[in-house]
């Protein structure tokens, strides 16, 4: 909305005046409302803002948190299966020492 001008050339004496009055008491009333309802919006994009970050926040720990678990878990793997693979290389050592004729 554009503001109204003070003067009004086709207005005359007092009367004319006083409706230009109340049309600018009515235009910022009007102003002030829209201004109350784009506060409220943006109250609530702020709030919904704020909602979204949180909620990716705990999505970020999270995901960070099972990161940590799964490489945890591959390490222990790791381990287990060096531990297999020293334990199956001892046995067949042991099978290569056989004499022959005891391996079928």
């Amino acid at each position: 909305m554009s503001p109204r001008n003070n003067h009004d050339p086709t207005s005359s004496g007092e009367s004319g005046n006083t409706n230009v009055q109340e049309a600018d008491l009515q235009e910022m009333e009007d102003v002030n409302q829209s201004l109350d309802a784009l506060s409220c919006a943006l109250d609530a994009v702020e709030q919904r803002t704020d909602d979204i970050l949180s909620q990716l926040r705990m999505l970020l720990d999270s995901n960070r948190e099972i990161r940590r678990q799964l490489a945890e878990e591959n390490e222990h793997n790791d381990d287990d299966n060096n531990d297999d693979d020293r334990h199956g290389d001892d046995e067949m050592e042991g099978i290569d020492n056989m004499p022959k004729s005891d391996v079928n």
